[in-house]
């Protein structure tokens, strides 16, 4: 059986489910697809972008991902990349308190004296082991969560600024059973966190595992850009850019689904689709064939953020603490989120002993941040760098790069909108089968989730077309 499926957007989403149709049909006889995939912008990969600016290398997007996600492990082989782990420093982290940069140890006695915490935080913290658990069903934000178990202190100093960094979110509003579904597993299943971190510790020691955190930081030498740009050189199916879709309709007649481009105004017939695009791309497409689901869809939020990467000389490397980066809760005062010593993180990035580092201004608690010109971010971040690392030196490179709509905010009630919208896509497949959701607006932000997330949906996809058929 000859049948196309037509995946909308070049994202790690879609490039992996365009992939895992090609491998699962190769498995089975009889199924040879037709894979389009279909990318509005001009180049591949979404938010995955990787900037060169002469010497200078930068994410625009995410770092990089944990290795030992199956779905990139996968594609990076399709791909025929060599992962880069990153440089050993970058295991050294920070947070800002009182204006200054202080590093989150992993051995108690170091944390306790790193003055993240005082004497009352670090009490309350102590006393999370002699807590009750709560209601595995209990929906509660970060916040409240963090509040709950380990104080008003660690909250605000330690997890407020944590999920800035991975959701550029507000933790009062973000539902934790969403966002750290992990959380609270653990929490259910040990009755308290520390216990939990014991044991798994205990347990990876017995196992002679890594005692820390699952997967490595892990990139290439090209940057995390060199992943989908190859993915797509190396298809075996048809990659189309600056090619957006305008609409998504049921056909009346021949294959079941019909899609129309923007300009020429196009008209592909396909018997399966993939919208792998942003949540509101996607309810932009929906709103005819789904009008609740894209209700749904556009309910979920993206703030807008800005990166902003500075290139710095020797005397500048000099001042930074070799390391990941720092967090900034916004009690702080400053402006930046957060900021990365990209220097530190992988080889190539800078001129030898130059220094790289990234700021992430907006987000959740900042949305008009946005609405400052690029003379004026740049002025922003270099007073945060110069107040909270005394980089007074001017910079011989920079760059902004600007995401109106940037990391999904599962806020709370997240759950439940993902719940109503798988809901009514399988009960719309019941009768009209082949059309599917890809994006980390469902079940994780993190690039290998979104990866995890394309290839589940091009299984489906090669289920469905393998139903079909034996149908036939």
């Amino acid at each position: 059986m000859t049948a196309r499926v037509i995946i909308v957007g070049a994202g790690i989403s879609g490039l992996a489910a365009a992939w895992k149709v090609v491998d699962d049909s190769s498995e089975r006889d009889g199924i040879h697809p037709e894979v389009i995939v279909l990318e509005a912008a001009a180049e591949v990969g979404g938010k995955a972008r990787t900037l060169q600016r002469g010497p200078w290398m930068f994410e625009a997007g995410p770092t990089g991902f944990l290795s030992g996600e199956p779905a990139l492990d996968e594609l990076v082989r399709h791909a025929g990349l060599t992962a880069l782990p990153a440089k050993a420093a970058s295991a050294r982290r920070f947070l800002v308190r009182g204006g200054q940069l202080r590093e989150v140890h992993a051995k108690p006695f170091k944390f306790l004296t790193s003055g993240l915490l005082g004497p009352l935080g670090i009490l309350r913290m102590a006393l999370e082991p002699f807590l009750p658990a709560c209601e595995a069903d209990l929906e509660e934000s970060i916040y409240d969560f963090a509040r709950r178990r380990l104080g008003r202190q660690a909250a605000e100093r330690l997890v407020s600024p944590m999920v800035l960094g991975v959701f550029a979110g507000d933790a009062r509003k973000l539902s934790l059973p969403a966002a750290f579904p992990r959380m609270r597993e653990l929490e259910c299943q040990y009755k308290s966190l520390f216990r939990a971190l014991a044991r798994l510790k205990l347990a990876r020691r017995e196992s002679g595992g890594p005692a820390g955190p699952a997967g490595v930081l892990t990139s290439f030498e090209g940057g995390l850009a060199s992943l989908p740009r190859a993915l797509a050189t190396r298809a075996p199916f048809e990659v189309r850019t600056s090619a957006r879709v305008e609409s998504v309709a049921a056909a009346d007649f021949g294959a079941p689904w019909r899609l129309r481009l923007a300009g020429a105004g196009e008209a592909i017939e396909a018997d399966a689709v993939i919208l792998a695009g942003e949540a509101r791309s996607s309810a932009a497409l929906l709103e005819d064939l789904q009008p609740a689901v894209a209700a749904d869809l556009a309910g979920i939020d993206s703030p807008p953020v800005a990166v902003v990467a500075l290139g710095f000389g020797p005397q500048a490397l000099k001042k930074v603490p070799r390391g990941f980066g720092a967090l900034i809760a916004r009690s702080e005062g400053f402006r930046s989120m957060g900021v990365l010593f990209d220097s530190f993180l992988f080889p190539g990035r800078a001129p030898e002993d130059h220094l790289l580092v990234r700021c992430m201004v907006g987000g959740a608690t900042d949305p008009k941040a946005l609405e400052l010109d690029e003379e004026q971010l740049i002025g922003a971040v270099r007073e945060d760098l110069a107040r909270l690392l005394g980089l007074q030196e001017t910079p011989l490179f920079h760059e902004v790069v600007r995401w109106p709509r940037a990391i999904p905010q599962y806020e709370l009630g997240h759950l439940a909108r993902v719940a109503r919208i798988d809901a009514a896509m399988d009960a719309m497949r019941a009768t009209r089968p082949g059309l599917h959701l890809a994006g980390n607006y469902r079940h994780g932000v993190a690039f290998g989730k979104a990866a995890a997330q394309g290839r589940e949906a091009g299984k489906q996809v090669v289920r469905h077309l393998a139903a079909n058929d034996q149908r036939r």
